[in-house]
């Protein structure tokens, strides 16, 4: 199965920003977003060696495959995802 790892943080106004995309998407069925607040999953943040917020890993038989940063459009998910 593959899902994409959102980080995110209240905080953060770009996360906050493109968060609706993302939840359109997951409604949609198009990509499985698992929304993870940074500030609340500190393990799992030091895990994955997050850097920066909003992170995107696309994780799929359980590893990751790949990932990217940044505030992105509906078109830049959906490229990442190859579909």
């Amino acid at each position: 199965m593959t899902h994409v790892l959102y980080f995110t943080a209240e905080w953060c106004n770009p996360c906050q920003r493109k968060r609706p995309e993302a939840e359109e998407l997951k409604r949609e069925g198009v990509i499985d977003f698992i929304f993870i607040d940074a500030d609340n999953e500190i393990e799992l943040v030091q895990e994955f060696e997050i850097k920066s917020i909003p992170t995107y890993l696309l994780i799929k038989d359980g590893s990751e495959v790949k990932r990217m940063n940044g505030a992105k459009t509906r078109q830049e998910f959906l490229d990442f995802m190859n579909v």
